[in-house]
């Protein structure tokens, strides 16, 4: 007589149920938190131009004084703001903003960094703001607006670190602003705005400052600013005074104004369990990697990577 099979025990049966059941719960996750760049490979690299995009500068090329980065920066953000333009690179053109301090300081890391890198370094330049002493650094933010340098100009915020080159910059943002006035990044932040209209970020901008619709933009900006009793935010002024303008303005695409260390996205419940342990998570998220848009033009608060050669 034939050996009857041996009947499946009942622990291989539920071993069987759970792995579907875990598997099942993989599944719903993998679906409910998908995200279209998974599968774009582009979303982490180059992103090839249409035919639309693809026109240059008319513009005469007279130099240095054609296309340049502007911060604005007091007290030890002086520092921030000189390592961000040094993640240029060489051949950049940038001017650090600052009050009779913050210029002696910049002054001081320009000597100390020319003397290893002269090459990468022979752009920078320290200015000092001409700016009210009452409003302190947003004071000389809003006075470097109407004083750049530059024919064509981007403000980067002292804590806002360039993942891209300036000449990466330079060949995207100079073709861009011969047919707009000011560019910007779309904020989250709309408070007081209808939802139709979109609120800029006033931490990444760029302008062509031989246009006049753009000129009146600043300084509406600024003198609205001072005109406050009590300024706490420089941004909702900004965009009052780019939606008062004649100005052509456009949105920036998120790459360039990527926060992959912001603080109302990661670790938000961290923050109230211990502000302490919420300081140190924060410094230690990279820069230029941000998961919604692959890989950033400009990322915002982030750890800045240890100044390279």
């Amino acid at each position: 007589m034939k050996d009857k099979p041996a009947p499946v025990g009942r622990g291989s049966r539920r071993r069987r149920c759970g792995g579907l059941a875990l598997a099942c719960v993989a599944g719903f996750f993998l679906v409910a938190n998908f995200d279209a760049s998974f599968l774009d490979r582009s979303a982490a690299g180059d992103h090839p131009k249409t035919a639309d995009q693809m026109y240059a500068p008319t513009y005469p090329d007279d130099g240095a004084a054609s296309f340049g980065v502007i911060y604005a920066a007091n007290g030890p953000f002086v520092r921030r703001a000189f390592e961000s333009a040094a993640a240029l690179g060489r051949g950049a053109n940038a001017t650090i903003f600052s009050d009779a301090a913050g210029v002696r300081a910049c002054e001081k890391l320009h000597r100390a960094a020319r003397r290893t890198r002269a090459d990468r370094f022979g752009g920078v330049r320290c200015a000092l703001a001409n700016a009210s002493a009452t409003w302190g650094f947003r004071g000389a933010k809003l006075w470097a607006f109407t004083a750049s340098p530059y024919a064509k100009t981007l403000y980067l915020d002292a804590d806002a670190y360039p993942c891209a080159s300036y000449a990466w910059l330079r060949g995207e943002l100079s073709p861009a602003l011969e047919r707009y006035d000011v560019l910007a990044t779309h904020s989250s932040m709309r408070r007081g705005f209808p939802h139709a209209l979109h609120w800029l970020n006033a931490g990444v901008i760029a302008f062509d400052g031989r246009r006049r619709e753009a000129r009146r933009v600043f300084r509406a900006w600024l003198r609205n600013y001072e005109a406050q009793k009590n300024p706490i935010t420089d941004q909702r002024l900004f965009n009052e005074a780019v939606l008062a303008s004649d100005a052509r303005a456009m949105a920036l695409p998120p790459e360039f104004n990527c926060k992959s260390n912001y603080k109302s996205v990661r670790y938000g419940w961290l923050k109230v369990a211990s502000p302490y342990l919420y300081r140190r998570v924060r410094k230690d998220w990279p820069c230029c990697q941000v998961e919604s848009v692959g890989k950033c033009v400009v990322d915002h608060e982030c750890r800045f990577p240890p100044a390279s050669g």
